[in-house]
């Protein structure tokens, strides 16, 4: 999303910058159609300008062509502001506009003379242009075409001005328009444009850029994506693979492909090595431990037997006979220990004996039940037991059996006096499960997430008070994962803990 977001932003400020650079050229396209209108006229009246010819030659002029927007013109003099012509369909109230854009009395000062080839006339005509100025009497522009060959021609003087143009833009009766204000020493023609067309040019342009700018952002984003997602695929692969690696299949490994970037296949080669390494080290403990335990069995049986023996022949009650008996219960209780590690040695390696077969499990829980009414009416506890009949799974009968005899143990090892024991089985959809609650202290929040850690205890001193050695949850949670089934805490509080266990049914 950032790509995006990125791409996203860099598109739509280039689009805004084309925008506003497009808007300005068109924005100097107008001021310049104006200074070469202004400069047409300017270029063909002089202070011998009729009125009438000066009507003429604007109206020639500033006539509309070519479908473009008519330009307007008004000129101004410069002593009492009075307008002394304007073409047709110029605004009238612009007066302040215009008298703000007269010379100042410096830039009339510093204005270009009138050529000096030009001496005032002895007479001229009443009706000048000039005269409505009070501006000099010139001698009378000869016919046109007139002159002899070598003789040199006059030029009609072009009017001077007294300084650049001013650009300016003003509003009248709602509508803008752009003007130019072109100055001689005694007047100023103001040439203006309205900017109706220019605002409809400039909003379609907007237009225009913003629909590009939609187009171009949704490429963006999706190029984007594409880039990104291509980008992503190296660490989709590791994520993948590292979901796949559990502590007994270490052998996973990252594929490569030929169009992974330098950096991800260094990446994906280091992390390859890293588990080849991870695997070798496992391996080699698994290998260790299940080397010890079965070492151990045969010194362990001999132990036993020997141990047995001399109970059998010391006299019942003696010191020899008391300790004797405290032997034999450590060297059988490191026996479950050696058994159990073995077991657990074989499911980290994946090479746990199963033996999956077709079963009645209600059925087979008859024996449970009557193991768990023995034990805890030693215990002085009471069984409840809800089994739903008929529920058949696909499963290692001694395995599972193994998990729900664990269960039990420890249901009854951790109950309270008096307390009771439950035990339920039944069909949910496509899944038996299994559930056993049990009376007394609930487990601290703190060490459920441990339960199923090897040789954790939940009473910190590890004493004897409680049989067991803190292997016997992760045995089951080890069995019932071998069946592909689930075991876990549902919930340990008020007086009540429950182990569930799910597998699918038949």
């Amino acid at each position: 999303m950032q790509t995006i977001f990125v791409a996203g932003s860099l598109v739509a400020a280039f689009g805004a910058a084309a925008w506003w650079y497009a808007s300005r050229v068109l924005e100097r396209s107008v001021d310049a159609r104006i200074t070469a209108q202004a400069q047409r006229m300017w270029n063909r009246v002089d202070p011998r300008t009729t009125v009438e010819e000066f009507q003429t030659i604007s109206e020639a002029v500033f006539a509309p062509a070519g479908g473009e927007a008519p330009i307007v013109m008004v000129v101004k003099e410069h002593a009492q502001g009075t307008t002394i012509f304007s073409t047709q369909g110029a605004p009238n109230d612009l007066d302040t506009y215009f008298r703000s854009s007269f010379p100042t009395d410096e830039e009339l000062r510093n204005a270009p003379p009138v050529p000096a080839d030009n001496p005032p006339p002895p007479e001229a005509r009443d009706d000048d242009f000039g005269e409505l100025l009070g501006l000099p009497r010139l001698e009378p522009r000869p016919p046109h075409g007139q002159g002899q060959r070598g003789r040199a021609t006059r030029f009609r003087p072009q009017m001077p001005m007294v300084r650049d143009p001013v650009m300016f833009t003003a509003r009248s009766r709602g509508v803008d328009w752009r003007w130019g204000a072109f100055s001689n020493p005694h007047y100023t023609m103001f040439v203006g444009l309205s900017l109706r067309e220019f605002y409809a040019d400039v909003n379609r342009m907007g237009s225009w850029y913003a629909g590009a700018a939609v187009i171009a952002l949704a490429l963006a984003g999706l190029a984007a994506l594409w880039t990104s997602k291509r980008a992503m695929k190296p660490l989709e692969r590791v994520v993948t693979t590292a979901q796949r690696l559990t502590a007994s299949d270490l052998a996973e490994r990252i594929p490569l492909s030929r169009d992974d970037d330098r950096e991800f296949a260094q990446l994906i080669a280091v992390l390859n090595e890293m588990m080849q390494r991870l695997e070798g080290s496992f391996q080699q403990a698994v290998r260790f431990t299940a080397d010890a335990s079965h070492e151990l069995k045969t010194p362990l049986a001999v132990m036993l037997a020997s141990l047995d023996d001399a109970l059998r022949h010391t006299p019942p009650g003696s010191a020899e006979h008391e300790r004797f008996a405290s032997l034999f219960e450590e060297a059988t209780r490191l026996k479950t220990i050696t058994q159990s590690l073995l077991l657990l040695s074989q499911a980290d390696a994946g090479r746990l004996p199963t033996r999956p077969e077709t079963y009645d499990l209600s059925a087979d829980l008859s024996r449970l039940i009557e193991d768990g009414e023995i034990l805890c009416e030693a215990a002085e506890l009471t069984l409840h037991h809800e089994i739903e009949p008929a529920v058949t799974v696909h499963a290692d009968r001694a395995l599972l059996r193994q998990v729900f005899q664990n269960l039990l143990s420890n249901a009854i090892k951790y109950n309270r006096p008096a307390g009771t024991v439950r035990l339920s089985l039944t069909r949910v959809a496509d899944e038996a499960v299994f559930t056993i609650h049990n009376t007394g202290a609930a487990i601290p929040a703190e060490i459920q997430p441990r339960l199923f850690e090897r040789f954790f205890r939940g009473d910190k001193a590890h004493n004897r008070q409680t049989d067991g050695f803190g292997l016997g949850l992760n045995i089951a949670a080890e069995f019932a994962r071998a069946n592909h089934a689930t075991l876990k805490l549902v919930n340990s509080s008020d007086d009540q803990t429950t182990f569930e266990v799910r597998l699918a049914a038949v």
